[in-house]
């Protein structure tokens, strides 16, 4: 596994069939509370150990990752993950048009 997926905003704006299928999601699906989810702290905790087992790219994603607040505080936390040997990237990914 070299890809590590971090779903970044709350409420995903989109109904991509990739992460969020209908038969899953349905209309009545109750998201975490906002109190339940990881803080940039944690996330930060879990992608270390991820980077040091091999992953070298860490991607924010799910719908509009832009949306999380003060996200780009997150996108510095992981830009400091490096792997043993120096190579580790950090990017966002919108799902476009799904």
């Amino acid at each position: 596994m070299r890809d590590l997926r971090i779903r970044s905003p709350i409420v995903c704006n989109f109904r991509c069939t990739y992460c969020m299928p209908k038969e899953v999601f349905d209309r009545n699906h109750r998201f975490l509370p906002h109190s339940e989810l990881l803080s940039f702290e944690e996330i930060t905790r879990l992608a270390r150990v991820f980077v040091a087992h091999g992953v070298e790219k860490n991607r924010l994603t799910g719908g509009e990752p832009l949306l999380r607040k003060d996200l780009a505080r997150l996108v510095q936390m992981l830009a400091e993950l490096t792997t043993p040997d120096g190579a580790t990237s950090t990017g966002a990914h919108d799902n476009g048009s799904c």
